[in-house]
């Protein structure tokens, strides 16, 4: 709640412009009833795997959202529209230091070791909803991720929000844009693909293969 208390600004933002003050206020009051009633199902990463818990978080949102507006009658696309802007206003409205620590922090020595850690421990079991093989960097990148099992896709499956888990993955364009993660991607779960292979290279250049609207079946 309180990561949707500090989105706020951005999605009503996003919202209002076209549905009004009014309405926006009421999708995000909706989005709020969503969060509550998905929380208590959704498999929590943990502490040890902090990254992954954030990035659950932001998939609740995305998936929150998308219910409400989906109720008023929005498709995935059209949906996802609002997202994009509000994810990009909401970073363009963060601190030159709090976009350096985003920036830095991806590359860190505890982001590669909590993501080596969740990689070896989702080898038996997933992580919160997370499997993953951590990939060593060869010189063309830091290093990558290549997930096997995506706890966003889970999640907007279980809740009715399967067209839209393919565009979720359009928030990576923005957080790889905004703070110099220069990602490159061929292919993800929900749109498709046999993984989601994430490839970071330090203020490289964002190259991600879209494909949509895809959902891969189980």
């Amino acid at each position: 709640m309180q990561e949707l208390d500090a989105w706020r600004p951005d999605f009503g933002a996003a919202l209002a412009k076209r549905e009004g003050e009014e309405a926006a206020r009421a999708i995000l009051e909706e989005a709020r009833a969503k969060i509550e009633e998905m929380v208590a199902t959704v498999p929590d990463p943990g502490l040890r795997a902090g990254p992954m818990r954030l990035f659950t978080i932001a998939g609740i949102l995305y998936v929150a959202l998308y219910l409400a507006l989906a109720a008023r009658g929005y498709d995935a696309a059209r949906a996802w529209e609002i997202c994009d802007e509000a994810t990009r206003a909401h970073f363009a409205r963060m601190s030159r230091i709090e976009r350096a620590v985003a920036s830095a922090g991806m590359f860190s020595w505890p982001m590669k070791a909590f993501m080596r850690s969740v990689g070896r421990r989702s080898q038996k079991d997933p992580v919160g909803g997370w499997a993953l093989d951590f990939v060593e960097g060869d010189g063309a990148f830091d290093y990558g991720t290549d997930y096997r099992r995506c706890a966003i896709r889970d999640l907007a499956i279980a809740n009715g929000a399967a067209e839209f888990a393919p565009y979720i993955c359009l928030g990576d364009i923005a957080g790889s844009e905004a703070f110099g993660w220069g990602l490159q991607r061929t292919e993800t779960l929900a749109q498709g693909g046999t993984r989601c292979d994430f490839r970071f290279r330090k203020q490289g250049t964002t190259d991600i293969r879209v494909r949509l609207p895809v959902l891969k079946d189980d």
